[in-house]
């Protein structure tokens, strides 16, 4: 009855328009479920006890489940449902912000009641998707595949490409069945041509050809795909690489004929160009001309108004340049002319008198632009075409120029002629350029000079180079004046030229003028700082002014440019020594012998600095390794043989000697190091006998009586005597040369011809003081022993006999303090019970420094 009332009294003020308390009622309860006196209460105690009492307590409200959501998907909140089954709608609080709206009428339409068959479910059945949705969805799945296999290709990913790739064919086969499916007559093949064409050119790129030919294959063989047939340039291209030339012509052929001859001009050039390349593979060289010639005449018509039609000039240089190379080959002197003329016809894209990049009117605004388009794509890509457009001119005029005329002379004028006339006129100085330098490989400098000249008077961008080339020309033929003066010349005709300023720098170098000349290299550094020529003759001129490590640095920096230049390295190792850091130039000629191994006087040079260094094994070994490049190098065959002998090893160095011999045979001092090298290995029989060959061919050598003497005598010998009295004779006959030569000096000088007369007698300026003959000082020069004879041997039945003081001496040893380190030789056995009284004249003859090793 009361909620009847209030119900009631809320119907009035709603009709009547007054405002009622929203929240009035949520604390209200139904009397029923009052609490008061449940403990007194015997059937509640009754239902607690039991196991329906441990039942959840059923209370008389009840929130919603979650089936009784709103439409907006909110749960009502705080809903209560009273006793008699109405739902009474609580307030909701603001969902603005997030986006919600309440689901509640308006109170004044419901009553601000909601009944609980008016709240809405939400249907959450799966959306079923149609076959249009489908293939949408399969399409750009096949998009995004191709894309993604694009892109890896080109990072050069080929593994993952692929596999994208053959992914969105799969894809795209899906799809084609479903839209067969739906409307046959409705088939798009511009994807699966893509998808396919994709897959082959990625098999392409990464080199798996027998793959990329049978996608290829597959496409062309599929009658439904348009333009399939011009894939067969790309199998061609494929077999070109495979060097299948005969069937890359084929397939190019049968591409060409997909191809209509009025639009795409420019693939049926390049497909005629490889043509022609595969005709060069094969060596038919006629073939490939017409290719070429095709090329060339093949080209597209414009419309110049007024219904003149011309062809577009062409623009080919490469397959005029081919063309003229393959009548080169086959020496077809009057097609090569025309092949010549046909490649000055060829025009460029764009010229020097480019209205796009002038500024005629003179405009600021203008020349900001043309400021900014200098480096622009376009604009490098113009410039690598125009540069190599004259390069192609330059190279046929000096290809073709000795067999289009009787000589090179005629062939370059006619060549320079033809290109005068043509709208390449400004090559006509590379090709002088190239004349005289044809003249100078030639050897003949008149008409390289006169060439070269001619730029003198002629106000050209060659003119630099021309002076330059002048300059060089006279400082190798050692005119320094003129070298100098045309080096002026260039300077002052290109001061940012840095052969000139280096060819100057040389002409000051050559003068002393040091310094100066190190200020135009420096120059020349500054201008281009990887020339050189200007850092080498920099180093050497610092090296000039011993400023060793200023050279040192600069022969480092020059071997970073270039570390394979054996001067370079050459020049490395010899600072180092002179900086006396040896270990580093033992390092450097270790070096330099790797770059030029077959280089005997590096090997000699390096053995030099490990013996500076004591270090006889590394020494020897490169010394040796000299000699079997070298064989016939006297030092370093005397360097050998001092090793052996102050090795205590003098059979070892007779090899070494007798070669020398055999290549000095007029010179003594070798026959006496074999003999007494048989000497000390204690053949003395062997070194007799060698002696007494000496003899017979220089008769007049005393040393070699003096050592036939003592050894004659120290073995018994009964022509000793004989000997004896040859060496009175040879000694007497010396003293009166040595008179006579006294006698003719003492004329001299008192006729005042001092110089002339000692020239003529041979006497050295210290003979008189010592007392011995020029004769004796040339034979020790020549490593003689001293006047006496006497070579360091001593008596043959006595101790060991010392070094031979004729034989070289190993550089650093000392030449006076040399003991026998193997000791003495035992006695030789008596051959008689009683011996011969003997004397030795040379018992007590005194050894001079001369004798001993240098």
């Amino acid at each position: 009855i009361e909620s009847l009332t209030k119900r009631s009294n809320d119907t009035h003020r709603m009709a009547t328009g007054q405002q009622t308390d929203p929240y009035a009622g949520f604390n209200e309860f139904n009397p029923a479920l009052a609490d008061d006196g449940l403990e007194d209460d015997g059937e509640m105690a009754k239902a607690i006890s039991t196991s329906y009492g441990k039942r959840p307590i059923k209370t008389g409200a009840k929130r919603l489940s979650t089936a009784n959501r709103t439409a907006t998907g909110r749960m009502v909140t705080a809903a209560v449902v009273d006793v008699e089954g109405d739902l009474v709608k609580r307030p909701m609080t603001s969902v603005k912000k997030a986006g919600f709206k309440s689901m509640a009428p308006p109170i004044g339409e419901t009553n601000g009641v909601v009944s609980a068959d008016t709240v809405m479910t939400t249907d959450f059945a799966p959306k079923v998707e149609g076959k249009e949705d489908i293939m949408r969805k399969l399409e750009r799945k096949t998009h995004g595949l191709f894309e993604e296999s694009t892109v890896l290709a080109r990072k050069r990913d080929f593994a993952r490409a692929v596999d994208a790739a053959t992914a969105a064919i799969q894809t795209e086969r899906q799809l084609s069945r479903l839209r067969d499916e739906d409307n046959p007559d409705n088939v798009n093949t511009d994807i699966t041509y893509a998808v396919m064409l994709n897959l082959g050119s990625i098999y392409q790129q990464a080199g798996m050809h027998s793959k990329a030919l049978k996608q290829f294959e597959d496409v062309v063989s599929n009658k439904q795909l348009g333009n399939s047939g011009r894939l067969r340039i790309n199998i061609g291209n494929i077999l070109f690489s495979q060097k299948k030339y005969l069937q890359a012509i084929k397939m190019y052929r049968r591409g060409l004929d997909q191809i209509p001859v009025s639009t795409n001009q420019r693939l049926r050039s390049k497909v005629m160009r490889s043509i022609g390349h595969a005709f060069c593979e094969l060596r038919q060289f006629e073939e490939a001309a017409k290719a070429y010639q095709l090329v060339l005449s093949e080209r597209p018509v414009r419309d110049f108004g007024g219904g003149v039609e011309r062809k577009v000039p062409s623009r080919d240089f490469c397959s005029a340049f081919n063309m003229l190379l393959c009548h080169y080959v086959l020496a077809e002197q009057d097609k090569m002319q025309s092949s010549f003329i046909t490649l000055l016809q060829q025009e460029l894209q764009v010229s020097q008198d480019d209205e796009r990049y002038l500024n005629l009117h003179a405009d600021e605004d203008v020349q900001i632009v043309l400021d900014l388009i200098k480096d622009d794509p376009l604009a490098k890509e113009e410039s690598r075409e125009k540069s190599v457009a004259e390069k192609l001119v330059v190279t046929a005029a000096k290809l073709i120029s000795p067999y289009v005329g009787t000589s090179f002379d005629e062939g370059i004028t006619w060549c320079i002629d033809c290109t005068r006339s043509s709208r390449h006129v400004d090559l006509v100085p590379d090709m002088e350029i190239i004349k005289a330098v044809t003249f100078l490989k030639m050897k003949e400098l008149s008409k390289a000079v006169q060439t070269l000249k001619a730029f003198e008077k002629v106000e050209s961008r060659m003119q630099s180079a021309a002076a330059t080339n002048l300059s060089f020309l006279y400082f190798r033929e050692m005119q320094h004046a003129q070298a100098d003066k045309y080096a002026d010349q260039a300077i002052s005709a290109d001061k940012y030229n840095p052969s000139a300023l280096v060819n100057k720098g040389n002409c000051l170098f050559v003068n002393d003028e040091v310094e100066k000349a190190i200020e135009f290299y420096t120059e020349a550094l500054q201008i281009e700082s990887g020339c050189i020529e200007a850092l080498y003759n920099l180093g050497l001129a610092h090296k000039k002014l011993m400023s060793y490590d200023e050279a040192l640095q600069c022969f480092l920096d020059l071997y970073s440019i270039i570390p394979t230049n054996a001067e370079v390295v050459y020049q490395l190792a010899h600072c180092y020594e002179l900086l006396k850091d040896f270990q580093m130039a033992c390092d450097w000629f270790r070096k330099l012998s790797h770059l030029i191994p077959n280089d005997p006087s590096v090997l000699v040079h390096l053995g030099t600095l490990f013996d500076l260094e004591n270090d006889k094994s590394n020494a020897f070994s490169y010394h040796h390794e000299a000699s079997r490049i070298f064989p016939s190098d006297l030092h370093t065959v005397e360097w050998l043989g001092a090793y052996y002998i102050d090795s205590q090893a003098p059979l070892k160095a007779i090899p070494y000697f007798e070669k020398a011999a055999e290549i000095e045979p007029s010179e003594i001092k070798w026959q006496r190091f074999v003999a007494s090298c048989h000497r000390r290995g204690g053949n003395y029989q062997v070194a007799l006998e060698c002696y007494k060959r000496i003899h017979a061919k220089f008769t007049d050598d005393i040393e070699c009586l003096k050592f036939i003497v003592r050894i004659s005598s120290g073995l018994q010998l009964r022509d000793t005597e004989d000997w004896r009295e040859k060496l009175e004779k040879a000694e007497k006959a010396k003293e009166l040369r040595e008179a006579q030569a006294e006698s003719a000096d003492r004329r001299g000088r008192r006729a005042g011809r001092t110089r002339s007369a000692r020239a003529n007698s041979g006497l050295s300026e210290g003979s008189t003081g010592s007392g011995t003959s020029d004769t004796d000082t040339r034979r020790r020069r020549r490593g003689g022993g001293d006047a006496q004879g006497n070579d360091g041997l001593d008596n043959v039945d006595s101790a060991a006999p010392a070094p031979p003081v004729e034989l070289p001496h190993m550089a650093g040893g000392g030449a006076g303090d040399y003991t026998d380190p193997i000791g003495s030789l035992p006695e030789r056995p008596k051959t008689s019970a009683t011996r011969a009284p003997q004397t030795n004249m040379f018992d007590n003859d005194d050894f001079g420094d001369d004798m001993l090793p240098e």
